[in-house]
């Protein structure tokens, strides 16, 4: 028997509705990954865990749901808004992973579909099933893939595509918008029990002040993670932001290629909104907007302090991750992570593949980077980099570091492997002829990204030119 324990159900029903699937015609299961076994879920044969994902059948004790929440989309209030495609089949107890929600995305219209189908393409289906699971792999809170469903029918998009469903797990789907819902619509009562369902699940032994901070704490830890390793989300909307700092809602994302930092993924974003260097910005704007949701609760001045947090956490979690990303024991001084990105800002070079390379630098040798230096377009671009290497010379020096066991630290800490869009494509286009090999390849590749994979090096330098800045629209 599955140990499910559905607590989202104890809220009062203005928090959710319960919800019917619509199955796909004739699915195949394309991918599983390893949270089958580690949700107990190995008991289930494969036709049967499909046919469960896929709304078919029923499992003694799960539930069928869709929540609701509102959100700001693009800085301007949209009211209600609610899992418009996105059904809750139940949340699972167990003891590695504590309490685990499984939702399954692309199932049909819910109460809060809207105009919308409910509908989810295989070509976002795979790019969230696979980049959930590689930024897990990279060490940034995310949501996680459970399975990649495919049918035989097609949704109309801007053409028509092959219909999917991802199944993926968080320990909750709580966004800010549940707060935003029920305190824009004026429902104290309920508000002031999802606040107390919130500190007793996930925040024990919090007052509401103390998990106000470490909401703040966790939203700031994750956003110096994306904008590290050159992640955009592209829709960081109120509705698509966790109170637990997940990554959450895979649509039109992009990993950096060439440094930019007014990079923007999302084509449908035409005033930048999202970009790269905007993140965090946005991110400390959606704080405000979820701490104002506790007004009554919370004095304003206690709010006003709380959200102050913000930049301070950010920077120093931002600082963190970028004294392991170059190998410093003791500190990051400000004058070398400015020294960095006005390299980065002047040869706009490939954002993962520099780290990377940098990986294996020893001091005072540029010569040990000669994948690096082949990748410079001129003189100028070489004279940048080995000014940039006499400034980390200095530091690295008096740290007395040593290369043999920085160079080892940093290539578990840059990877060689993240999901670029170009990537990402190859797959879709294999998988929409039938072919799910390269999807089952990558993911291996992408489940572990620190180390190198014979046949795909091709891959883990620069982006070709012909391939580079593929822009992914809100229908991703």
């Amino acid at each position: 028997m599955i140990p499910f324990q559905n607590s989202f159900q104890t809220l009062p029903r203005f928090f959710y509705e319960p919800t019917e699937p619509l199955p796909l015609s004739a699915p195949s299961l394309l991918h599983t990954t390893s949270l089958v076994q580690e949700l107990g879920l190995q008991g289930l044969s494969s036709e049967m865990l499909l046919k469960w994902l896929n709304g078919e059948t029923r499992i003694p004790g799960d539930e069928r749901i869709s929540t609701r929440y509102a959100g700001h989309q693009f800085g301007v209030w949209a009211g209600q808004l609610g899992d418009g495609r996105a059904i809750s089949l139940g949340e699972i107890k167990t003891q590695s992973l504590g309490r685990q929600e499984i939702q399954i995305k692309g199932s049909g219209p819910t109460p809060f579909s809207r105009r919308g189908d409910g509908k989810a393409v295989l070509r976002s289906s795979i790019r969230e099933y696979l980049c959930a699971e590689a930024m897990h792999a990279l060490g940034i809170p995310t949501t996680r893939s459970l399975a990649l469903i495919q049918g035989t029918g097609k949704v109309e998009r801007e053409v028509l595509e092959p219909e999917a469903i991802v199944a993926r797990v968080f320990p909750t789907n709580l966004r800010f918008g549940h707060f935003e819902m029920a305190y824009h619509y004026e429902k104290k009562e309920e508000l002031s029990k999802l606040t107390e369902y919130t500190l007793h699940h996930f925040f024990p032994d919090h007052s509401v002040e103390s998990m106000l901070t470490e909401i703040v704490d966790r939203t700031a830890r994750m956003i110096a993670l994306w904008q590290a390793h050159g992640f955009c989300h592209g829709v960081m909307n109120t509705d698509n932001f966790s109170i637990l700092g997940l990554t959450l809602d895979y649509g039109p994302f992009g990993f950096m290629e060439d440094f930019n930092a007014d990079f923007v993924c999302n084509h449908s974003d035409q005033e930048g909104r999202y970009s790269y260097s905007m993140q965090p910005k946005v991110a400390y704007w959606n704080l405000e907007r979820l701490l104002i949701c506790f007004r009554g609760q919370v004095p304003d001045e206690t709010l006003g302090k709380i959200l102050m947090l913000y930049p301070e956490r950010f920077h120093l979690h931002l600082f963190n991750v970028y004294q392991q990303k170059l190998g410093l024991r003791k500190t990051l001084p400000e004058s070398l992570f400015s020294s960095l990105f006005t390299l980065l800002s002047e040869t706009e070079l490939d954002y993962s593949f520099f780290f990377r390379e940098l990986s294996h630098y020893a001091i005072g040798k540029p010569e040990s980077l000669p994948r690096l230096f082949a990748h410079l377009k001129n003189e100028t671009h070489r004279a940048a980099v080995e000014r940039f290497l006499l400034d980390y010379d200095q530091v690295l020096s008096i740290e007395g570091s040593n290369d043999s066991s920085r160079i080892q630290d940093l290539l578990n800490t840059n990877p060689k492997w993240v999901l670029k869009n170009h990537i990402a494509q190859s797959i879709i286009d294999a998988a929409e002829k039938g072919d799910s090999r390269p999807l089952s390849e990558w993911f291996k590749v992408l489940q572990n990204p620190f180390i190198e994979h014979p046949g795909f090096e091709v891959e883990s330098g620069p982006t070709p030119s012909h391939l580079k800045s593929i822009l992914v629209s809100c229908s991703s």
